[in-house]
């Protein structure tokens, strides 16, 4: 049975590490941390890569998040693949641990109109 959890999520850091530009499309590589409330509960760190040009824009990354989720303690890992074809957030198979080991799902960001975001969890377990 499908769970859906819901927290919100500040970003305590947004430091890009590197930069190269080549051919009008830039790479960066980006390190994130964030904090989450609600349903979710703590923090995660965040590598992300981005290539940008004039008319197009994608990341991939990596975000390993040590939090409580409905009660339960424990660490998981997000993969994020994004750019004009849409988002696409997944528990990364076999990253769950403590009690949340065995976590698998899927995840959605939603930001609203003053910036505030949202995070919502659909995970089995």
């Amino acid at each position: 049975m499908t769970i859906t959890a819901v927290a919100t999520f500040d970003l305590d850091k947004w430091d890009p590490q590197a930069q190269d530009e080549a051919g009008g499309t830039e790479f960066a590589r980006v390190a994130i941390t964030k904090t989450f409330t609600g349903a979710i509960e703590g923090t995660s760190t965040v590598e992300m890569l981005t290539a940008t040009n004039a008319t197009s824009r994608a990341y991939v990354a990596f975000e390993r998040l040590s939090v409580s989720v409905d009660g339960r303690k424990g660490t998981f890992v997000l993969r994020h693949a994004a750019g004009d074809e849409g988002l696409s957030l997944v528990v990364l198979a076999g990253s769950g641990s403590g009690e949340l080991a065995g976590l698998s799902g899927t995840a959605a960001i939603t930001q609203d109109g003053a910036g505030h975001h949202t995070f919502t969890l659909s995970y089995d377990l």
